[in-house]
């Protein structure tokens, strides 16, 4: 029985393995089929990779050479942009072709090379010569980075870009509109004539095309006699002549001119024999100083051009160069304040429509050269005293006396200043007894000084604001009699206008509409009376000693901040010339407020006397 059960089992067992045995095998047979029997998916349609275009040899020779290491004093980021430029080019190159230079290199070639006739230099700007056996491919190709570098420098030179002109002086905020390199040579590329676009570049402003005429002629005059000529009393070799001296030369002087003397100073260099002698430097395009040295009796004597040809020459180009510092746009309507010319025009599409005098920052407190638009007219303004005004010409008058005095013996602050020239004191709003502040232990550009309006504010009865970081504006003054004065350097660095009046009433008709009788019935009411203009109307503060009339005649003006002669020097790769130390500097102004001072003293002449102020 256990046998018979045993066996089938056994037979029962084989009857289950055989059941499921297929289905192993099947699965096994499944999982082990070759990847290959899978279903397999689409395949990627082949890339199908663009033939390399093949670079023309000369462009590879050329980048290959813009790849080294720059040498020389070329412009880095001239180099840089010249290698992005070929980097990007395909075909032939843009100067020179295998035999030589192409057309268009002729015609900035020779643009170029007449760079003295636009204020410049051309020995600044180093072009490429190719002789006529010059056809080997590295010639070729130093050639075309040569004048390519060339072209580069002069875009940035007609734009003004040879030197910042905030490192003349700190007191110029001015600087030139520059094209980006791949601007410039994208153009040239699509010139025919990238000489006409390189002239292009210069400023367009009537001024400058004015100076560049005078220019023009300045170099082509001689200054030598007419032919038929009366004979001129010649004047031999000899020292610098200067008025006040007293030299035997000067009685042949007074000869050559016809300039009388008094009995027994026939020898005495004069003024009236000064003015001659100016004259005739002035008319023969040189320095009118009056100074008779060996230039002046060369072009005297009709044996040399006169030096401008070398002095006028000079500041011709020296102004040419400031223009190229100004806005492309100078505004449909402006106001132009000129500080040498101490002139304040208003042009409306460059038509002259209103002039005045001004006064100007004095050499120590100068006016910054910058471009703002006018925002504000002011009527009867209140005055705020600027920190550098309380710092250096108050403070020193609160501060008890060294030596002593009334008021040092109690203690108190001596306030007569304040008090003479109406000037309010505040703390964070608040007002304050001057006399009982210790000002020697308390930071006086933490106070408010207010002068209100009225008769003898310092602003007068009208402001022109232009708001800029140097707080500097226009306004009127109650000193009038300072406009009679030729040099008028008298200002913290503000404008004062002579005629506010009138340049209120154009300004507000221009910008408002208003009638003449509606802007002086503002003028005789009302205090503080602030008008925003709707339009923003550009004003530039310049300094130019060269002015062009629109008949040709230059008049030139005393270089009164010395930035001819810092300009001029920077041009030359010369030192420059220091400046005058600015009062605006605090550190300047605690120096001075540390020296021992006198008590204040009320004089005809004193110092507060309208030209404290701005």
């Amino acid at each position: 029985m256990l046998k018979t059960s045993l066996c089938v089992s056994s037979a029962a067992l084989a009857l289950v393995l055989a059941a499921v045995m297929p289905a192993r095998a099947q699965t096994t047979a499944e999982a082990e089929k070759p990847v290959a029997m899978e279903q397999a998916p689409e395949a990627a349609p082949a890339v199908v990779e663009p033939p390399v275009a093949e670079v023309d040899p000369m462009l590879a020779l050329v980048r290959q050479k813009l790849a080294e290491p720059p040498r020389g004093t070329v412009d880095r980021g001239d180099r840089a942009a010249l290698a992005a430029f070929y980097a990007d080019r395909t075909g032939a190159l843009l100067w020179v072709t295998k035999d030589g230079f192409a057309s268009r290199a002729q015609s900035a070639i020779s643009e170029i090379a007449k760079a003295d006739d636009w204020g410049l230099s051309a020995r600044d700007f180093e072009l490429p010569q190719l002789g006529s056996s010059e056809a080997a491919p590295a010639a070729l190709a130093d050639a075309e980075i040569k004048l390519g570098l060339a072209v580069l420098k002069y875009a940035r030179y007609a734009r003004g870009g040879r030197l910042d002109p905030r490192q003349i002086s700190r007191y110029i905020d001015q600087g030139p509109t520059l094209l980006e390199p791949k601007i410039v040579l994208e153009a040239v590329a699509a010139s025919d004539a990238p000489g006409s676009y390189l002239q292009s570049l210069h400023p367009k402003h009537p001024q400058f095309q004015r100076l560049r005429q005078a220019l023009l002629k300045a170099r082509a005059g001689t200054g030598r006699p007419e032919a038929g000529a009366e004979p001129q009393v010649r004047l031999p070799d000899g020292p610098l002549l200067k008025p006040g001296m007293d030299h035997p030369h000067v009685a042949l002087l007074r000869q050559r001119f016809k300039v009388a003397a008094e009995a027994g100073r026939e020898t005495f260099y004069d003024p009236a024999l000064q003015q001659a002698v100016a004259a005739f430097q002035r008319e023969n395009k040189m320095n009118p100083d009056g100074l008779i040295g060996r230039t002046t009796r060369s072009v005297l004597n009709g044996e040399a051009k006169p030096a401008l040809a070398g002095s006028e020459v000079q500041r011709l180009t020296l102004n040419m160069e400031r223009w190229r510092w100004m806005p492309e746009n100078l505004g449909q309507l402006h106001v132009w304040d000129n500080i040498p010319e101490f002139t304040t025009r208003v042009l409306k599409g460059g038509q002259l429509v209103h002039s005045a005098k001004i006064i100007v920052g004095k050499p120590e407190t100068q006016t910054v050269l910058f471009s703002a638009n006018m925002r504000y007219v002011i009527f009867h303004p209140e005055w705020g005293v600027p920190d550098s005004i309380k710092v250096k010409e108050i403070l020193p008058y609160l501060r008890p006396s060294s030596g002593g005095g009334f008021f040092s013996f109690f203690g108190g602050a001596d306030t007569r200043v304040l008090e003479k020239h109406n000037l309010k004191v505040s703390f964070n709003g608040r007002p304050v007894d001057a006399s009982q502040v210790d000002w020697n232990q308390v930071d006086i550009k933490r106070y408010t000084f207010i002068q209100p309006a009225g008769a003898a504010n310092v602003l007068g009865v009208v402001k022109f604001r232009f708001p800029n970081k140097h707080d500097i504006y226009m306004h009127d003054t109650p000193q009038r009699d300072l406009f009679e004065k030729q040099v008028r350097t008298f200002s913290h660095g503000c404008i004062r206008v002579h005629n506010p009046g009138r340049l209120a009433e154009i300004l507000l008709e221009e910008d408002k509409g208003w009638s003449g009788a509606h802007v002086r019935g503002l003028l005789a009411q009302g205090y503080n009376n602030e008008v925003t203009l709707d339009k923003q109307i550009p004003v530039h503060v310049t300094y130019f000693t060269a002015v062009a009339s629109e008949d040709g005649t230059v008049q030139h003006f005393g270089d009164v901040y010395g930035h001819d002669n810092r300009l001029a020097a920077a041009l030359a790769g010369r030192p420059l010339p220091l400046e005058p130390n600015s009062a605006g500097n605090p550190e300047d102004g605690q120096r001075e407020a540390k020296r021992p001072q006198k008590a204040y003293k009320q004089t005809s002449n004193d110092l507060f006397g309208g030209i404290f102020g701005n």
